[in-house]
């Protein structure tokens, strides 16, 4: 290991420990993981606390935090800023539809929520959807482009083309 946020987890713990914390910083820091891809940012950090460090309540030390920031500063792309602003706003989204309450109404006795409003927002689902898969696919051919060769094939540990 030789970054050094990564070092300090692996130097200064026993290995469960150093590998629980290096699975937790991937879960929450990995633009890929399977959680991220899931869960809205706020229930993110508790159910992989709860999964890997067996803690909902496990707040990361300062160099957990440090190797968090470090691993999500190494895939940040424009393309990745738009992922995670798009994820944010589809998870702000969810949180507004599943709070419709179309029998709501103001002190005047007039409907909160319009249903033509939530039928509007409803039919645009669709397109919310496409859109954050063509901005993740763009995410993931960013991080496939860089070390690759004619054919899609990766660069072998003793293969530089330039020196061709």
């Amino acid at each position: 290991m030789n970054l050094f946020e990564f070092k300090t987890i692996w130097d200064n713990k026993d290995e469960d420990v150093a590998i629980k914390e290096l699975s937790y910083v991937y879960f929450i820091a990995d633009y890929n993981s399977p959680y991220a891809l899931s869960l809205s940012p706020e229930a993110l950090a508790e159910i992989v606390a709860k999964d890997f460090m067996k803690d909902v309540n496990y707040d990361p030390p300062p160099h957990v935090q440090e190797a968090i920031n470090r691993y999500k500063s190494l895939q940040e792309t424009p393309a990745m800023h738009l992922l995670d602003a798009s994820l944010i706003t589809v998870h702000n989204l969810i949180t507004y539809l599943k709070s419709v309450d179309l029998q709501e109404r103001d002190k005047g006795g007039k409907p909160i929520y319009k249903p033509n409003d939530v039928v509007s927002a409803l039919s645009k689902i669709g397109n919310v959807v496409e859109s954050l898969t063509k901005v993740r696919e763009q995410v993931e051919k960013e991080q496939t482009k860089t070390g690759t060769l004619r054919g899609q094939r990766m660069k072998g540990n003793r293969e530089d083309p330039k020196m061709k």
